[in-house]
């Protein structure tokens, strides 16, 4: 395991725990500026392509042309589609953010198995309680199954 995995699958685990918890996640904005400034030197065009797309969601005044050279970089769009959730008000600040410092971490399909993780937790979340759902546990979920198959199956 390298070192951005490891420090993502820490933080998160720690992040999972604050969100089931406390409903509220401290330091999410900490972890992203971490990731950024270990994926930066590596990868600077997706880090700046999935962080410009991280503030169009955070900022609702930008208007939504901005976003669009995004739709034609395919890493960007899970996180486009979370910062249009969140500029909606239907998805929190703090996924927003953790999905855009996964998008910095991990390749394309690491989020979306993130984001199929979510959905099965969403699915057994909603069978056990009522109210909002702490998406982290599900993201956590879903990183752990492509660390998994990554393990399993040998992929680089």
């Amino acid at each position: 395991m390298t070192l951005t995995e490891s420090f993502a699958l820490v933080s998160f685990t720690l992040f999972s725990f604050a969100d089931l918890r406390y409903r509220l996640v401290p330091g999410i904005e900490i972890f992203l500026l971490g990731t950024v400034l270990l994926t930066f030197p590596a990868t600077p065009i997706q880090t700046a392509i999935i962080l410009l797309a991280c503030v169009w969601g955070v900022f609702r005044n930008l208007p939504g042309w901005f976003a669009l050279p995004f739709l034609f970089y395919p890493p960007a769009w899970p996180v486009l589609l979370t910062a249009y959730g969140y500029r909606k008000g239907i998805i929190g600040r703090a996924d927003l953010l953790a999905i855009s410092s996964l998008a910095c971490l991990f390749p394309l399909p690491a989020v979306l198995l993130s984001l199929l993780g979510l959905e099965v937790w969403r699915r057994l979340w909603i069978r056990r309680q009522v109210g909002s759902i702490p998406a982290l546990p599900g993201l956590l979920l879903g990183l752990l199954a492509f660390l998994f198959f990554r393990l399993i199956f040998q992929i680089p």
